[in-house]
């Protein structure tokens, strides 16, 4: 089973969650928005080679996040660890920390990226937002209205007003709104570190070629499928991939990123 190629509801199938997508009914963001700040944090204190018990101790033993309690601390420790895993046991998160290493700037979309595998509400207020046109405004009225219909008497009204406005900072957070009372859609600026851990994501979910490319992690970034390539391209030089195109025929292979686990996972699932 492989995710959908267009922006519809994203198909996670179990095996994913061995490379840290996630299946659960809620995510991350009913209680928190992206926490970048938090995360940048998280891994300007914390060395690349770390593993989940030294992020862990990070947050709670060594406060690098700055919380006044300790109550604080296991609680935006539980939050970030919804929203990115914090474990380089898993795929999504290891390259999550790998890429904002090489290139902090693309932070931001990286880890949206990161978030939307893990996080069901945030996918799905995606479908909304790709709906608007530059200049277009996204009100959290109409945000809540959109998670009615998603999520039907799910939620109270004071949660969903909550939820929305948290969905909205993040999408401000990565360029895809800005304002603040009023949100009107921008397009976010797309990186080659950006563009390649979402096309990783989607390799991972088995997508290949030109599915890959003109999959929802495309659009989720702010690429084009006509540039996806020119990103891939300059990821390639990177060895963070390796690509060929010509004939008609595209491949990208991300191989070798994976753990063997991780790879012998993946082929024998597609």
């Amino acid at each position: 089973m492989t995710a959908s190629t267009d922006s519809g509801p994203l198909v996670i199938p179990p095996y994913a969650t061995a490379f840290g997508f996630s299946l659960r009914r809620s995510g991350g963001h009913m209680s928190r928005s992206l926490m970048l700040p938090d995360l940048g944090l998280l891994f300007t204190a914390v060395p690349v080679t770390a593993g989940r018990a030294d992020y862990r101790a990070a947050i709670l033993a060594e406060n690098v996040l700055g919380k006044p309690t300790f109550s604080s601390r296991r609680k935006s420790e539980k939050h970030i660890y919804e929203l990115y895993g914090l474990d380089p046991a898993l795929a999504l998160f290891r390259l999550l920390r790998r890429f904002a290493a090489e290139d902090p700037a693309s932070l931001p979309l990286l880890a949206l990226t990161c978030a939307f595998c893990r996080d069901p509400q945030l996918r799905s207020s995606f479908d909304l937002v790709e709906t608007l046109k530059p200049g277009e405004v996204l009100t959290r009225a109409q945000m809540m209205a959109y998670l009615e219909e998603v999520y039907p008497e799910r939620f109270s009204p004071v949660m969903l007003a909550s939820l929305a406005t948290r969905l909205g900072v993040t999408w401000a957070a990565t360029g895809h709104l800005k304002g603040t009372a009023k949100r009107t859609r921008t397009l976010p600026v797309v990186t080659p570190a950006a563009c390649t851990y979402a096309m990783f994501a989607g390799y991972l979910l088995g997508l290949r070629g030109d599915l890959l490319v003109s999959s929802v992690f495309t659009h989720l970034v702010g690429a084009d499928p006509s540039t996806v390539l020119s990103h891939l391209a300059v990821g390639s030089r990177n060895g963070w991939l390796r690509l060929r195109h010509g004939g008609g025929v595209t491949e990208i292979d991300f191989s070798g990123l994976l753990l063997p686990d991780e790879e012998a996972l993946l082929n024998g699932t597609h």
